[in-house]
Order: C-alpha cells, then structure tokens, then sequence
C-alpha cells in the first residue's frame, strides 16, 4: 500500500523539524534540563509542523527505552510506537473541532486526574483547539494553570486570535512560522532525490511558491504530481494547482507593454475556455504585479526569495524595467479595485476582460511638430479646455473600494448625487438616513482621501422612483 509523502517524511525527531530552528532548540534545551512546562500553545499556519511536534515531544517524554526525558526518543518502543498510532494510553489526541462544549471539557479535566500507565507523563494534544466554546475554555482554566502531576497538555491551533487571553497567558506558548522558500526548496529536493521524482530547478521554485509556506501541501503537491511519470515543469504545477501557467502570464506581461489590445483579450478567452477562473487569474496578476512593485522598488536588489508568482525572477526584471515604478503602482491600484468589483460583477469573465485592458499603459499623444511650426498662429488664442474629472459616481466606487467589504456592503446603497468644490450630497433611502448619520464623519473622511481636498457632506433622502 502506497504510503503519502507527508507521512512518510514526516518528522520524528526535533532536529527533523524544517524551517522552526529556535523553536526546536528551545524544546529540545527545556527536555534536557526538564524544565518541562504544564502546558504548551503552539500556533502556526497549516502545514508547518504544529501536530508532529506534538507528537515528538510526547515521545520524548514517555520513550520506554529511556529512563529519563530524552531528545532523541528510539520510535520503536511500545511507547513511541503507540504514540504514532494515536493508540497510547498515556498520550490522548483530542479534535477540539469536534469536542468543543463545557462537557466534554470537564470530562477531559476528569481523564487528567488519571496517573500516567508508563514511566512518563500523561499528554493531553489539543487539535484546532481554537474551535472550543467559551464555557469550555473556562473550565479548563484551573487545570491549565495547575494541572495534576505528569499531566502536560499541549495546544494547537492555526487561529491563536480565537483562544481567550486567560488561556494563552496560562501557556508557554510556541509560535511557528511559514516554512522559507529556501528551506522548502531544500526539503523538496531531497525527496524527490529520494524517491527518484524528476522535476528542474524551476519547477522547484515554483512548486515551493504554491505551497505558501506549508511544507505538508508541499508534499502532497510532489507526491501527486509524481504520478504524471514525467519531468515536472512550472506547466504542471499551475495546471494541477489551477493557477495561471508562467508562460500565459508572461504573455499577458508581453501584450500589456506592448500594448497589443487583440492579443491581451485572445489571452483572456484561452485562460477563461480552458476552465481557469476569474478569481484564479485576477490572483496570479496580483502575485505578479506585486512582485513586479518589489523589483521596480529596489532595482539592486538579488533576493528572489521575495518573489511569489511562478513566472521566473529574469522576466519580472525586464518588465519591472520596461514598465516603470508609477505605471506598475497604478496597475496594483486597479487590481485592487478590479478585486471588489469582481465579486458584486454579475458576469466575472467580462470584467476580467476589462480589468486586462485597464492595465495596458496610457498611449501618449504624437503631434507632427512640422505641421504645428507651420501653422499660423492664430489672432486669438482659444481657451484651454478644463481636464475632465470623475463623475460623482466614479468618485463614489472609488470611496467604497478604499473601505472594509463589510462596510462596501452597507454604504453601497447610497449615491453620490453631487460634488463641487468643497461640498458634496449623499442620497440615502429615507429608511436609512439616521444609520448613515453615524457613518457621516468617516465618509466624509474618505471622500476627502480620494478627492484630495476638505469636503463638506449632506445627506439628503433618496428621491423614489
């Protein structure tokens, strides 16, 4: 039976762990000098390492074949081997996702008052225990903060802001971070050594980008891309991961700066045919652009581990160069914006079309300078036309898009029905105009942002229909 990479290369010792160094030395320091604490918080994005930990730090403790506490625990003992299988009697793996209410927190306290079977210590892992009720977080609060003798318990969560503080101050609390693109590089490459996977250098790079920090999706993506039997390329990875393949973003880039209007929209209708969604493309032009920004930022800089799209560091340099810092900052702005609209749009695919066109660089005006010397000069110079300006409703989504999705959601019933100068009008339906008085300062703050200058805002009752 075919074993998964994740569980195969799962950690089984500290020094395993990849890309948590200061936390593997703390735990393995606190082991050897067994300043062992009642109870552990460890919190982390998915995938790095939080349960395994865990899991390693329970056998340390409760190894059969060692008398004391050890860092290196033998994995083959019953103790060790049990605690693998989630079928010890002294280490209990508890989802709090699916035992979350006051009942079976006090059942929980109640198993703690146990003595341990071994040698070692009674281990209480908490799984997701972001996912337990109020009232069960204040029953654990006693035993967390003195919990019987040998009894540990260790928390894992992937949302540390849910967990009540009078939870988290009783906890020695372990914070693990995003694994680098480096050290998941690293790692990807000895597996796929290992297990004779082909796969180059970009699609690396790539794949460990995919991954977002998580060395377990990481894996997991190898493991099924392995099953192609053929050498895996960035291709691969955008089409199994659904994101937009490198060489059609590098197209896109190419049909933008040279501002090819027909191309950029076959682009769009090949992305959107081949079942690529709006949402997926909209993503990858804003990883792209953003790293465009990084590069136009610091043009010196070498540090490609910045980088996050899967289109290769050589091309977002070209273009970064061609395109220029102000015109790339304007194109995030109406990404930005584009990201809102898109999910009020009631067809996605035409306004990924216009989001596209958007981002083609303003055409400068060619006057023939042979014709303009020629010309007569005329007895009476006409006045300058006035540069147009936003319409108020312009000006209005602009205002909504710099706000909360919480807040769009309230604001978009009014309208901006006028705009001079300094003052401006607001029609709200009749209904809501007292609610919209306790937003009035906030929106007038934020028409003076986009506006650039101090407006004055009444609001004036919708008229009906």
């Amino acid at each position: 039976m075919h074993t998964p990479l994740t569980l195969k290369y799962r950690p089984q010792l500290l020094a395993d762990l990849v890309g948590q160094d200061c936390l593997s030395q703390t735990l393995t320091n606190a082991i050897k000098s067994g300043r062992i604490a009642p109870a552990y918080l460890f919190t982390g994005p998915k995938g790095t390492g939080k349960t395994s930990t865990a899991r390693i730090l329970a056998k340390s403790l409760n190894c059969s074949n060692n008398s004391l506490p050890t860092v290196t625990p033998c994995g083959k003992c019953q103790s060790c081997r049990s605690i693998e299988k989630s079928s010890s009697l002294d280490v209990s793996e508890i989802d709090a996702a699916s035992h979350n209410g006051v009942d079976d927190a006090r059942a929980l306290i109640e198993r703690s008052h146990l003595a341990p079977v071994g040698h070692g210590y009674r281990i209480f892992i908490l799984d997701e225990v972001h996912c337990l009720s109020s009232q069960a977080f204040n029953a654990l609060l006693k035993c967390l903060e003195e919990p019987p003798a040998k009894v540990i318990f260790i928390l894992c969560t992937t949302e540390a802001h849910k967990i009540l503080p009078t939870i988290v101050s009783r906890c020695q609390v372990l914070n693990f971070k995003a694994v680098s693109i480096a050290n998941l590089i690293k790692q990807l490459t000895n597996v796929a050594e290992l297990e004779e996977i082909a796969i180059n250098e970009a699609a690396l790079t790539a794949l460990a980008r995919t991954a977002d920090g998580g060395m377990r999706d990481a894996l997991q993506l190898l493991d099924q891309l392995s099953l192609l039997e053929v050498e895996i390329t960035p291709e691969h990875i955008a089409e199994i991961s659904g994101d937009v393949n490198p060489s059609d973003l590098i197209a896109i880039l190419k049909a933008i700066r040279s501002k090819n209007t027909a191309s950029l929209l076959q682009l769009s209708s090949k992305l959107l045919d081949s079942g690529i969604s709006p949402k997926a493309i909209l993503v990858s032009l804003l990883k792209v652009y953003r790293d465009l920004l990084a590069i136009a930022s610091d043009p010196t800089s070498k540090n490609n581990d910045l980088l996050i799209s899967t289109v290769s560091a050589v091309t977002i340099r070209k273009v970064a160069e061609s395109l220029g810092y102000n015109q790339i900052q304007s194109s995030l702005q109406q990404l930005r914006e584009a990201e809102y609209q898109l999910k009020q749009a009631l067809q996605p695919a035409l306004w990924v079309e216009v989001c596209l066109l958007g981002l083609i660089p303003e055409s400068t005006i060619n006057t023939n300078k042979k014709a303009s010397e020629n010309a007569p000069i005329p007895a009476t110079t006409a006045p300058k036309p006035k540069p147009k300006t936003d319409t108020p409703a312009k000006i209005w989504q602009k205002t909504l898009a710099t706000t909360t999705a919480k807040n769009q959601a309230v604001l978009s019933i009014a309208n901006l029905c006028k705009l001079e100068e300094s003052t401006a009008e607001l029609a709200v339906p009749q209904s809501h105009l007292t609610k919209f008085e306790g937003y009035k300062a906030k929106i007038t703050k934020m028409l003076g942002e986009v506006t650039g200058r101090e407006i004055t805002l009444t609001l004036v009752a919708e008229k009906n229909q």
